[in-house]
């Protein structure tokens, strides 16, 4: 009996410890009027919910997560919040989103649509060979734009992009903010991507009920050489243990080649409140790490305080602290986990 109750205690005090709940109330900023079915969620997470009749929801986290929450609804401007400020649950106000009359019509644009959505899936959903497991629902809600002044191609979409990846088994619904592909013209009249950016915020859900066992199969595979798998090791100090090792140079701009070394000798962690990490390099060198001796990728600093942190998702923040290459540089929508992905 006595063993029971021990057991409750330690259970209740954890759930004290890490249970975290946010709520609010969503209003039209205009009319003042309250807003049912808006999606709540924390960025890059299967963590979501939608308001009520009355326009009120509660979303609860059980441990401490650092992605921002999100506020979404079909109409309205995507609104991206701290989720320090969901104290006294606040009324929050969602603006009608514009109707963009003046939309600037590009006349040196002659890519074809079909060109441009090509570009467009290659990019944003990626290029390995499960990409045609990812199908976008709602292509007709992009508008496309390729100017051949800038030698780039843009992308908008005013509502949700709901991609369907059944290699690993989510439906995954991407509010766009950003997305340019740069081109770079060949002597022979060839266009190369140069380069990519993209930003926005996303929100997963099983496609099934009871998750099928090849889609588990397909996410461990995956989780294995991804970013959230190395920060995650990073932050509990066992990156040899989880398979990746890291290689420096003495000097960056030397020949000579890359040797193997440890942790410790690139990065410095030290846990901070809430279950955070702390991590700060050892040098301003790249960091090249490797995984099953075949795949690699990189990452160095870029900030003059040369640290980042953790959080007991996976996440690091503040994001542009550092900058990644490599296998880590190129993932894209098919291989993309939530972050609360795995967490025990």
């Amino acid at each position: 009996m006595s063993n029971r109750i021990v057991i409750f205690i330690a259970f209740f005090v954890s759930t004290l410890t890490f249970a975290q709940t946010y709520s609010g109330t969503v209003q039209d900023a205009d009319t003042n009027q309250l807003l049912s079915n808006v999606t709540v969620y924390f960025d890059g997470t299967t963590i979501g919910v939608i308001t009520d009749l009355d326009g009120n929801f509660s979303i609860t986290t059980q441990k401490t997560i650092n992605a921002p929450l999100v506020i979404s609804y079909i109409g309205y401007e995507t609104l991206i919040i701290d989720k320090k400020t969901l104290q006294n649950n606040p009324i929050i106000k969602l603006k009608p989103q514009a109707t963009d009359l003046d939309e600037i019509v590009l006349t040196d644009d002659d890519w074809s649509r079909e060109k441009k959505i090509g570009y467009f899936k290659r990019e944003f959903l990626g290029q390995s060979i499960h990409s045609e497991d990812c199908k976008i629902k709602n292509l007709d809600d992009i508008r496309f734009r390729y100017s051949k002044v800038d030698q780039t191609m843009y992308a908008i979409a005013d509502q949700p992009i709901v991609v369907i990846n059944k290699y690993l088994g989510y439906k995954v619904e991407y509010n766009l903010v950003d997305f340019e592909i740069m081109f770079h013209t060949s002597a022979a009249g060839f266009d190369y991507v140069k380069e990519v950016f993209y930003s926005g915020t996303s929100i997963f859900t099983e496609l099934n009920t009871k998750v099928k066992k090849r889609y588990l199969k397909n996410r461990s595979f995956v989780y294995k050489t991804s970013l959230l798998y190395f920060m995650r090791s990073l932050a509990a100090s066992n990156l040899r243990e989880n398979g990746f090792k890291l290689f420096k140079k003495e000097d960056e701009a030397s020949s000579d080649p890359l040797f193997e070394t440890i942790q410790d000798a690139v990065f410095k962690t030290e846990k901070t409140e809430h279950n955070t990490t702390k991590v700060s390099f050892l040098g301003t060198n790249k960091v090249v790490v490797s995984f099953d001796n075949l795949e690699q990728a990189f990452l160095l600093p870029n900030s003059k305080d040369l640290t980042f942190y953790i959080d007991s998702f996976g996440i690091h923040f503040p994001i542009n602290n550092v900058l990644f290459g490599g296998l880590f540089g190129q993932d894209r929508l098919v291989n993309m986990l939530p972050s609360d992905y795995n967490l025990q």
